[in-house]
């Protein structure tokens, strides 16, 4: 396997898909490159529970088979929160996080609302973003018992959490996220929302290039690094 400090693999959130980082992925600094493969297990949760754990094993399988021994993680939502249990169960794997709206211990009430707006919505909803009704409320049931509060000091690599200024139910996570993990940096964001990555590509790809743009200062600087 080839240990690539400039491979970054993109997680996107549940009802977006791969190709909603297309735009990270063609501005990424001269020298990276990037992929962005389906978070997996949401397809068929309903008949075969998601857990985001089963998702990072997944996603490590993935790597062997790209040949890739470590990459940049950089995720949005349930990308994120893949993300951050792929780098408490294999570390070895992550280079560096990029972590965008997303929670450590979701809110229950929140959880709870957001699963009974679900189930009033027709079943194109969820068919528009290739899954079932009954998959959708699987995921999020299982988003529900997520909680990495008490491991994330375990994480020990460079971490950048984001947060949209309007992403409200978010931003208590995120302070959290970069209060407990060591070294993490909080970067909220003016006037972005949710998924921001989308709605203001530009600055989510300046935002990453200026990230990765001082990971290679450092490693300059301690070049065994």
């Amino acid at each position: 396997m080839t240990d690539d400090a400039r491979t970054v693999m993109f997680l996107h959130g549940l009802g977006a898909s791969p190709s909603s980082w297309d735009a990270q992925l063609t501005a990424l600094p001269p020298g990276y490159t990037g992929f962005a493969p389906p978070v997996p297990g949401i397809t068929g949760a309903a008949r075969t529970p998601f857990t985001v754990q089963g998702a990072a094993r997944s996603l490590v399988d993935d790597l062997d088979a790209r040949n890739l021994d470590r990459v940049h993680l950089c995720g949005l939502s349930l990308g994120a929160m893949t993300a951050t249990q792929l780098a408490l169960d294999h570390p070895d794997r992550v280079a560096s996080l990029v972590l965008s709206g997303t929670q450590v211990r979701p809110n229950p009430v929140l959880m709870a609302v957001q699963r009974g707006v679900i189930r009033l919505l027709p079943e194109r909803v969820a068919a528009g973003m290739g899954l079932t009704k009954a998959d959708w409320l699987a995921v999020l049931r299982s988003i529900s018992r997520v909680d990495t509060v008490p491991r994330l000091r375990e994480i020990h690599v460079p971490t950048l959490v984001l947060c949209g200024s309007r992403d409200v139910a978010n931003l208590p996570a995120a302070r959290r996220l970069a209060h407990e993990v060591p070294g993490a940096r909080l970067q909220v964001v003016p006037g972005a929302g949710h998924p921001w990555n989308e709605q203001h590509p530009e600055s989510f790809s300046a935002t990453l290039s200026e990230f990765y743009g001082r990971l290679d200062d450092e490693r300059a600087i301690v070049p065994d690094a």
